[in-house]
C-alpha cells in the first residue's frame, strides 16, 4: 500500500508540475521497469488525437544473436517505423519498448536474465529511434532464455510517458505488436509458470498481435521465409510467405496439415520451439518467422525475408487496405545495394552504391570490403557465448569432408580439434596451432598461438594469423583500455587494414563495462562460403575459433588441432599419433622453419623446449582443495552459457583454476 501511495503522489506531482509548465514528461528508462508504466486498463479521454504504435521486443541476448540483434536494429525496425509514417498509414507516433532475456550478468538483470532496456519514439523519414540505445544496448553474451517471461515483463514495462508523448492521454489509438526473436526454446524456470494456454491469453488481453523470429523451418526449405497458422476450429490453414529468389516474396497455402508435420527446428537447442512458441500465433493476426532464413549467408534471402517480415508486420500493426507489394523490382541492379531495402524501387539502381556501407551487412558482403575495420557490434553469423558457437550435439560419426562446427583453442589451453576432440596443453611457449602453405590457391596460412605458465596452470596470451602476406597479431590485456584494441597489422600496433591475405577483417567490440570483449573476424566466404577465422580477447585471455570448417579450406592443415579427415593427434610426420598431450604440444613448439609470427620475442624459443608446470595434478588438487568458489558455483555460471558438456568442463575446470567467475565470459 505504501508503494502504491507513493507511486500515486510521484505520478500527480509529476503531472502537475508538468501543467504548471506547460512542458510534458520525459521518457525515463530504468533496468527495473519504467517511473510511469502504461495503464492498459485507463479509458482514453476524448481529447485523444494521436494514431498510435508501439512495437515491444523481447531480445534474445545469447551469444548467438549478434546477426539477429542487428537485423532488427538496422533494417527491420527503421523499415517498419518509416512505412507506419508513410503516407499509407498515417499514424502520429510510433514507440519501440526494448527488453533483453539471457544476459545473465546479475548487476544489470533480474533473477530470470531479463533486462528491461527502455522505450523511445521513432523518427520519421530516418526510422530511426529519438534514444537508440535501448536497442544498441543488446549484448550478445549469456545463455538462460526465458521467453515467456521476457514477454510478460515487456508487457509490464511499457513507458506511458514517452519522449513527451502520454500514450494514455494522448493516443487515441495504440496499436500493439509484440517481437519475440531467439533460437532457442524456453528454459525452465523455477520461479515462473506460465503455460501455453496462458501465455496467449495474456497477450491478447493487453492488445498485442505476437511475430516470433524463431528457429522454424518450413518444409525443410530456407527459402519459405514465415507463415500463419489457421485452424478455424476444424481445418488447418497455413500460408507461407516464400522467397522468390529476386529478392521479393509470394506467398501459398498449405493446408490440411498440422505445422507440426512439416515445420522443424534445425539446432538442438530449439528442439521444443514447435511447442513452446509456434502456437501462441495459431489462430491469431501473427505470424512465425524462421530464423534460419536469416542465417543463410544469402543476401538475395535475406532481402526476401526483410521485404515480407515488414510489410506484414506493418499490415498486423494498422489492420489496414494497402496490400504488400509481393513482386520485386522490375529488373536486377546493375550493381550491389548497400543491403536490403525499406520498400520496393521503382527499377534497377543505375549503379553500385558511392562508397562502403557504414556498417557490416546482415548477409555476406560485397565484394569490395569496408574502409577500415570497426570497433562497433555489427551483424554477422551466431559466436555463442564469448566467441564461442552454439552447436547442436554432432553426435560420434566422423565426417571427413566436415569438421566440428567449431575447431579450435581458448582460456586455460584448451584445444578443440578439428573432429570435435577436446584435450589440455599448460605448457609456456609458441605454438602451430594450424598451417597449411597451399591454403586458398597457395596464399598460404600459419596460426600461431603463445601461451604463458601461471603456477600449475597456463593460459594462451597472443594469437598471430599469417594469410598470403599479411599478419594479423592479438594480444590480450588484464588492463585493456576501452579505447585501445591490442593488436597489430603487419607489426604495427593498432594497424588498420580491411583485408588479411585478400579476406576481409571486422573488429567488434561488445561494449560491455570494464572487461570489453573483442573479436577479431576474417570472412572467408569469399572463397569458402560460411567460414571464418575469429580471435577473440576478454581479460589476459585469447581464444582463437575456425568457424564451420571444411576439408576444401583446411583439409592439409597440420599443428595442435590434428589431422582434419581423419581427427587424430599426430606428429609432424603426419604419420606417429600422438596421444600423450604433453608430448603432442611440444611436439608443436613453433621452430625457426615455421617462421615465428609475433612483433617481439617471448621465452622460450626453440631450441629452448616448452616451460612445463611442476607437479600439476599436485598443485591442482591442492587448488581445489583451497578454492573458494564452490564446483556448483563454477558449474552454476557455465551452464547459463554453455550446451556443450566438454565446453561446460573446460569452463568449471578455468573457474576453479582462476577463482574467477567471470571466466565463463572466455567461452
Amino acid at each position: 500500500p505504501d508503494s502504491s501511495i507513493a507511486m500515486m503522489m510521484k505520478l500527480l506531482l509529476s503531472l502537475s508540475l508538468a501543467l504548471s509548465a506547460q512542458v510534458v514528461v520525459a521518457s525515463v528508462n530504468h533496468l527495473d521497469g519504467p517511473d510511469f508504466p502504461y495503464d492498459y486498463n485507463l479509458a482514453t479521454p476524448a481529447s485523444a488525437t494521436k494514431k498510435c504504435a508501439l512495437i515491444n521486443i523481447a531480445m534474445d541476448e545469447s551469444g548467438s544473436m549478434s546477426n539477429e540483434q542487428n537485423f532488427m536494429r538496422q533494417k527491420a525496425l527503421p523499415d517498419i517505423i518509416k512505412t507506419l509514417y508513410s503516407d499509407d498509414y498515417q499514424y502520429d507516433d510510433v514507440f519501440v519498448c526494448s527488453n533483453g532475456f539471457g544476459f545473465y550478468d546479475t548487476s544489470f538483470s533480474d533473477w530470470h536474465d531479463y533486462r528491461f532496456l527502455g522505450c523511445s519514439r521513432g523518427v520519421p523519414i530516418t526510422g530511426a529511434l529519438q534514444n537508440s540505445t535501448i536497442v544498441s544496448s543488446w549484448i550478445n553474451w549469456g545463455g538462460w532464455e526465458e521467453g515467456y517471461y521476457a514477454m510478460t515483463k515487456a508487457m509490464d514495462n511499457v513507458n506511458r510517458y514517452i519522449d513527451g508523448v502520454d500514450l494514455n492521454s494522448d493516443c487515441a489509438s495504440l496499436d500493439r505488436n509484440m517481437i519475440l526473436v531467439s533460437d532457442e526454446d524456453r528454459d525452465s524456470d523455477w520461479y515462473f509458470y506460465s503455460v501455453v494456454a496462458e501465455m496467449k491469453a495474456d497477450l491478447k488481453n493487453r492488445g498485442y498481435i505476437l511475430n516470433v523470429i524463431v528457429d522454424a523451418t518450413i518444409g525443410g526449405d530456407r527459402s519459405n521465409v514465415g507463415m500463419k497458422i489457421t485452424t478455424n476450429g476444424q481445418t488447418n490453414n497455413n500460408e507461407i510467405f516464400q522467397a522468390d529468389g529476386s529478392g521479393g516474396y509470394t506467398s501459398y497455402e498449405r493446408n490440411n496439415e498440422l505445422f507440426t508435420s512439416f515445420v522443424a527446428n534445425e539446432d538442438a537447442i530449439g528442439i521444443h520451439t514447435n511447442a513452446h512458441y509456434l502456437p501462441l500465433i495459431v489462430d491469431t493476426p501473427g505470424a512465425s518467422w524462421n530464423i534460419n532464413s536469416l542465417r543463410d549467408n544469402n543476401a538475395v534471402l535475406v532481402n526476401s525475408f526483410t521485404k515480407a517480415f515488414v510489410e506484414i508486420k506493418v499490415q498486423e500493426i494498422a489492420n489496414s487496405t494497402p496490400s504488400p507489394t509481393k513482386q520485386p523490382t522490375a529488373g536486377p541492379t546493375s550493381g550491389p545495394t548497400s543491403g536490403p531495402t525499406s520498400g520496393p524501387t521503382s527499377g534497377p539502381t543505375s549503379g553500385p552504391t558511392s562508397g562502403p556501407t557504414g556498417g557490416p551487412t546482415i548477409a555476406p558482403t560485397t565484394s569490395a570490403p569496408t574502409s577500415s575495420p570497426t570497433l562497433s557490434p555489427v551483424a554477422l553469423p551466431d559466436f555463442g557465448g564469448f566467441g564461442g558457437f552454439q552447436a547442436s550435439n554432432l553426435g560420434s560419426s566422423l565426417n571427413n569432408n566436415v569438421g566440428t562446427q567449431v575447431a579450435g583453442s581458448q582460456g586455460d589451453p584448451h584445444f578443440k580439434t578439428w573432429q570435435g576432440e577436446h584435450f589440455e596443453f599448460h605448457g609456456q611457449c609458441d605454438l602451430t596451432l594450424a598451417k597449411d602453405a597451399d591454403f586458398a590457391d597457395g596464399a598460404g596460412l600459419n596460426v600461431q598461438i603463445r601461451t604463458k605458465l601461471v603456477r600449475y596452470w597456463s593460459y594462451i596470451k597472443s594469437a598471430a594469423i599469417l594469410i598470403g602476406g599479411d599478419i594479423l597479431e592479438v594480444q590480450g590485456s588484464g588492463e585493456m583500455d576501452r579505447e585501445v584494441s591490442n593488436h597489430w597489422i603487419n607489426f604495427e600496433f593498432q594497424g588498420t587494414s580491411n583485408t588479411i591475405g585478400g579476406f576481409p577483417l571486422t573488429i567488434y567490440d561488445d561494449l560491455v563495462p570494464v572487461h570489453p570483449k573483442r573479436r577479431f573476424e576474417i570472412d572467408l566466404s569469399s572463397k569458402y562460403p560460411g567460414q571464418k577465422i575469429v580471435i577473440s580477447t576478454f581479460k589476459e585471455f585469447v581464444k582463437v575459433d575456425f568457424s564451420n570448417p571444411s576439408a576444401d579450406a583446411f583439409g592439409n592443415t597440420v599443428g595442435m588441432l590434428g589431422n582434419f579427415k581423419s581427427g587424430k593427434t599426430v606428429s609432424r610426420d603426419q604419420v606417429t599419433v600422438i596421444h600423450d598431450f604433453t608430448e603432442f604440444g611440444t611436439e608443436w613448439q613453433v621452430l625457426p622453419a615455421d617462421d615465428m609470427l609475433f612483433h617481439d620475442l617471448s621465452k622460450p624459443q626453440f631450441p629452448e623446449p616448452c616451460v612445463l608446470p611442476e607437479d600439476p595434478r599436485g598443485d591442482r588438487r591442492r587448488r581445489l582443495h583451497e578454492s573458494k568458489i564452490s564446483m556448483e558455483q563454477a558449474e552454476s555460471a557455465c551452464k547459463r552459457s554453455l550446451k556443450d558438456p566438454l565446453d561446460v568442463k573446460d569452463c568449471v575446470y578455468d573457474i576453479l583454476a582462476t577463482q574467477d567467475l567471470d571466466m565463463a565470459g572466455a567461452f
